[in-house]
Parts: C-alpha cells; sequence; structure tokens
C-alpha cells in the first residue's frame, strides 16, 4: 500500500503540467545528491552548489546524477558552477543540504546574494536552524517581506552516496512537515514545494519542525552507544536494525521524553520517536525497538564507519546543545542529553557546548516566551 502510494505522487510529479519552480542544490553528499537527481529525473531544472571543487569538477565532467534504489534515472543537471552566486541567481528554491554545522557559512553567502522572491529551504535546518538564518538577515537588516526563510523536519530522503555522481536512494519519507520562520508564509513556501515534493507538509512554525526533529534521536546515542563496534569492525553492521538493540532502544526513549518536554515548555506538541516512524513509514510496533525492526526503510543501512562521523560532529552540537540551550532557557532539565553531549565532548576531544547552537546564535536569548510566538509567527521582525 505504501509502496504504491509513493509511486503514485512520482507518477503526478512527472506529469504535472503546472509551473515547476527552479531550484539549487546546495551540497552533493548523500543528501544533496539525491535531492537533486530527484529533481533532475522529474524534469525540475536545477544547480547544484559545492564548496569542495574537486566535488564540482567531476559532476561538471559527466553533467548529472545518476540514481538508484526506489527512483532509477540519469538526472541532468541545468547548471554546475563554482561560483556561488551564479549558482543560486536565478533560480526559485534554494534547498540547504549540507551538515548543519556549515549553515552559518552558508548564511553568510546567502545574506549576501540572495534576491527578492527567493525562498531558502533548510533540509533539514536541526534545532533551530532556520531561525539562526533568519537571524544572520535580521542583524544585517536584509528581512523582506517577498524573502522566505524555511526548514524541514527531518531529510526527505534516505539515501547514500555511492560515487562521486552516483546515489542510492533506499526510501522515500510519507510526509515531513515543513515551516518558515514567518509562518504567516507557510502556505505560500507549502504550495511551490509539493509541486516537487507532495510529501512536505505544513506544521505551525519552526519549533515544530525543529523540536520535532527525530533524526538527532536516532544520532548521537546510537553512535556513542556503539562505540567499540564501529571502532572494532568499522560500521560493518546495519545501523538501525543491529545497532538499535533493547537496550540502546530504552536510552533513545528517555532522550526522546526531554525533547518532548521541552516543546511542551513552548506550548506545542510533538510526535514521539514512535509516532513518527509510524507517519513516516507506516511501522507499528508493542515499543520503540520492535517499532524500529519493522521500518523497511532501514533495511541495507549500514553503519559509520569510524565515529569521526556528522551523526555526532553535526548532531551534537547543531541539535542535542540548542535543545539543551532551549530547555535551560525555559527551566526544563535536560540530564540525559547533556549526558551524551558530556559524553560527545570527551570522546572526540571538543568542546560542543562552545561549538554549538544556543538561544543566543537563534537570536532569542532575551526574549520572553509570547515575544518568541510572535517571531516566529511574523508579527514582530
Amino acid at each position: 500500500m505504501v509502496e504504491r502510494l509513493r509511486n503514485e505522487i512520482i507518477d503526478k510529479i512527472r506529469n504535472t503540467t503546472s509551473n515547476k519552480p527552479s531550484f539549487c542544490v546546495i551540497g552533493a553528499g548523500n543528501g544533496g545528491l539525491a535531492m537533486a537527481g530527484y529533481l533532475a529525473i522529474n524534469d525540475f531544472s536545477v544547480n547544484i552548489w559545492t564548496r569542495d571543487k574537486e566535488k564540482m569538477e567531476a559532476l561538471a565532467q559527466v553533467g548529472g546524477i545518476e540514481v538508484e534504489g526506489k527512483i532509477e534515472g540519469f538526472g541532468k543537471i541545468n547548471k554546475i558552477d563554482k561560483d556561488f552566486q551564479k549558482s543560486i541567481e536565478d533560480v526559485d528554491i534554494i534547498m540547504v543540504v549540507i551538515p548543519a554545522n556549515g549553515h552559518r557559512e552558508i548564511g553568510e553567502k546567502l545574506v549576501k546574494y540572495v534576491k527578492r522572491g527567493q525562498s531558502i529551504v533548510l533540509n533539514p535546518g536541526r534545532t533551530g536552524g532556520a531561525l539562526e538564518i533568519y537571524n544572520m538577515f535580521r542583524r544585517e537588516g536584509k528581512i523582506r517581506e517577498d524573502i522566505t526563510i524555511a526548514e524541514t523536519q527531518t531529510f526527505l530522503f534516505v539515501s547514500r552516496k555511492l560515487d562521486v555522481n552516483k546515489v542510492k536512494i533506499f526510501d522515500i519519507k510519507r510526509s515531513v512537515p515543513v515551516s518558515a520562520v514567518r509562518s504567516y508564509k507557510n502556505p505560500e513556501i507549502i504550495k511551490k514545494l509539493r509541486t516537487a515534493f507532495p510529501q512536505f507538509t505544513p506544521t505551525s512554525d519552526v519549533f515544530h519542525t525543529s523540536l520535532g526533529n527525530v533524526a538527532v534521536m536516532f544520532h548521537p546515542a546510537v553512535m556513542l552507544l556503539n562505540t567499540g563496534w564501529i571502532e572494532s569492525n568499522h560500521g560493518n553492521f546495519e545501523y538501525y536494525l543491529e545497532g538499535i538493540s533493547p537496550g540502546v532502544a530504552k536510552v533513545l526513549e528517555h532522550v526522546d521524553i526531554e525533547r518532548v518536554k521541552i516543546a511542551e515548555a513552548l506550548g506545542i506538541r510533538v510526535p514521539t520517536l514512535k509516532d513518527w516512524l509510524y507517519f513516516s513509514y507506516g511501522s507499528t510496533g508493542h515499543d520503540l525497538y520492535e517499532s524500529v525492526q519493522v521500518t523497511p526503510a532501514y533495511k541495507g543501512v549500514m553503519a559509520p564507519s569510524s565515529i569521526h562521523h556528522r551523526y555526532i560532529l553535526e548532531d551534537v552540537p547543531m541539535s542535542l546543545v540548542p535543545m539543551s540551550s532551549i530547555g535551560k532557557k525555559f527551566g526544563v532539565e535536560t540530564k540525559c542529553i547533556d549526558s551524551l553531549i558530556n559524553i560527545a565532548c570527551c570522546q572526540q576531544g571538543r568542546d560542543f557546548w562552545v561549538e554549538g547552537r544556543t538561544v543566543d546564535h537563534m537570536g532569542i536569548k532575551k526574549f520572553d516566551l509570547k515575544t518568541i510566538k510572535r517571531l516566529v509567527a511574523g508579527e514582530i521582525v
């Protein structure tokens, strides 16, 4: 049933006769290649840019992306240019598909070069990503009515890069919430996005996307609790199906409880991990462990070969740290989240508390809850 629905969605996209927006995908890793390839195969005009010049040169030589898995084909890329400004200048939607610890660097470029009428979508924003980019525009006096800054709750595809221009899409989620910082703009951005991605659905505001950030629940804790296995056999095991044992799943449930409580302190409700697995994949089970084990999308997804991976290097500073920061601002205890951050700091020999995204970066440190609500709704700039 789920497979049939996904095929119907893809057929609908390919056969649409409505005006198609043009895209630029920022990033050429697991996610960037999947998104750009998907768009190109479905006849959307798509540019691609990455700061890795060697990747750009290699992509330019072949002119497109080879996709296998849930969709198959060769997607021809419209423009592959090393110049960031030229890559985004004529597109409608800029899809930022990079690790979240690169958002600030890309944000500086976007503040310089984004033009009227363009939309920026972080895929995903992790926790507070769109707010941080919005705050960068706000500090420079560049907030405009006709520029939209938004984020997705999680990444649409389960994908892995196979070569510089080749990617495998293991699965496509059924539903991914999206919100703009100024939530009154949600109908507008959703209408644009759904010509290419009918799976994108509106949600109330960016706190729903940022605290509905379920990927982080599956990343740092699983990596840290499987450190020995990763180091001894270089990730030669199925990350979700073998890495999430009943004991690991119990830890994930406790971390998830803290995330849900932070959301409640902001006056919102977000799905639990178990609920999210059902919404995204149709997976059901008695507990989180069982729900993970019956998720077909996770079959064959292998663990990272090293502990020095974005599941820690990105998700700890850009998801767990901002969750902890928001929790502290509103008096929510985050003992499990803080423990994971501290262990990650010891393991990696880095201070993620300093590197990470905080309420200060998001521009909400000095605001009370009422003012924050007005900000994300777009009532104040």
